[in-house]
């Protein structure tokens, strides 16, 4: 993998986990609306958890876009280390 290689992959795997952290965040509003619309105790409980099991995997999904923006920043400096012109 070369370092133009590593700058294109960084960058589309940091959209894409972007993409998956606002889906995330909008199935957690969605279980939370869940929990305030059950008619029992343990299914609000149910629909909370499963709303915090999605905003932690959101969480998640931006560290790893974040972590993969940082890989491609480096491949980029590399490159423009290699190419001053570009």
């Amino acid at each position: 993998m070369d370092w133009q290689e590593v700058l294109d992959v960084g960058r589309s795997d940091a959209a894409h986990r972007r993409q998956e952290a606002s889906v995330q965040r909008a199935d957690a509003a969605e279980c939370a609306a869940e929990a305030k619309n059950a008619t029992d105790a343990d299914t609000s409980v149910l629909w909370l958890m499963r709303a915090m099991q999605q905003r932690s995997a959101a969480a998640s999904s931006n560290a790893a876009s974040d972590i993969s923006d940082s890989i491609a920043d480096h491949a980029q400096d590399v490159l423009e280390h290699l190419d001053p012109d570009s």
